[in-house]
């Protein structure tokens, strides 16, 4: 995934919107919503009547085309509104340009802000669930939509190390961190046994549910490092035990709203029977958190 591409500058020589596919600026509102606005249509909003419509397309399977009408908004341009109400499963969406009479066209991305989303967390947060929705530009310059949809959703903050073991914080949202609460290593990338972790919750004297409950995650080097094998795991939250449901930890939400990238920790050092190992905290591109093992370089040689 890749950054908004920025609209092009008035002094730039290259084609203008006429040459290319059309562009959709991006805003999102303090709701949970995002508005796409349109332009370079050469006189097609104008006269676009019903029919015309923003189409947002899912890339996996078992999902439906989500249509949102476009509307004139004067100035050339058509307008689409996307409510944080509207259902969106968590996955990829391109978006495309339909317009009465004409060939469906695929969206380049133009302007965006996403703006504060704190208000909407809040608003999800307490409706059990964390919604999460990214405008991105593909490696071809494409328009498209991250979506994410969690319930519940564990957000890790921070990873530390410790004498003998790696400490994880995170807030759940929309479960409560039990007293039969554990954490869960899944290997990505080898078969092996499900690794169980201690999780303790962190008390905040008046702190709001809807902001989250604080958690701490252990990961014993034990248990991370227990053959001195290559290994990438995955980590879990298992806030009412078996029993209950399951968060991924991720990192989604940034000060004001979804983030954009997910700065990766630094990495760690492990101790393991095989040597010393190397542990890289990293995020997939859908912004899960993972901890690559690798058996770490010996120092170089003097001379």
């Amino acid at each position: 995934m890749t950054a908004l591409l920025p609209r092009p500058s008035q002094g730039s020589t290259g084609p203008g919107p006429a040459a290319g596919p059309p562009r959709a600026d991006c805003v999102a509102d303090t709701a949970g919503g995002l508005t796409f606005d349109l332009a370079g249509l050469d006189g097609l909003a104008d006269r676009a009547t019903g029919g015309a419509a923003l189409l947002l397309r899912p890339r996996e399977r078992g999902a439906d085309t989500v249509p949102l009408p476009l509307t004139p908004a004067g100035g050339g341009r058509l307008r689409a509104a996307l409510p944080r109400t509207v259902p969106l499963p968590e996955g990829h969406w391109d978006a495309w340009l339909r317009l009465p009479g004409s060939p469906d066209r695929r969206l380049a991305p133009g302007a965006h802000h996403l703006g504060p989303l704190t208000a909407a967390r809040a608003a999800d947060a307490a409706a059990g669930r964390v919604v999460a929705r990214l405008p991105y530009a593909t490696r071809g310059g494409r328009l498209s939509l991250r979506s994410w949809l969690r319930a519940p959703h564990a957000e890790t903050l921070g990873l530390s190390a410790g004498p003998g073991r790696l400490t994880v914080t995170g807030r759940l949202y929309g479960a409560a961190v039990t007293a039969h609460a554990y954490g869960e290593m899944r290997a990505v990338d080898a078969p092996g046994p499900l690794c169980r972790v201690p999780v303790t919750p962190t008390p905040e004297p008046g702190h709001p549910p809807t902001e989250g409950t604080p958690f701490t995650l252990t990961l014993p080097h034990p248990d991370l490092a227990a053959d001195g094998r290559p290994r990438t795991w995955s980590l879990w939250l298992r806030p009412a035990g078996a029993t209950g449901p399951e968060a991924r930890l991720a990192r989604l939400l940034g000060p004001g709203g979804v983030t954009t990238t997910p700065t990766p920790h630094p990495p760690l050092a492990l101790p393991g029977p095989r040597g010393p190992l190397h542990a890289a905290p990293l995020y997939t591109p859908g912004h899960d958190l993972t901890l690559r093992l690798s058996p770490a370089l010996p120092p170089p040689r003097r001379g």
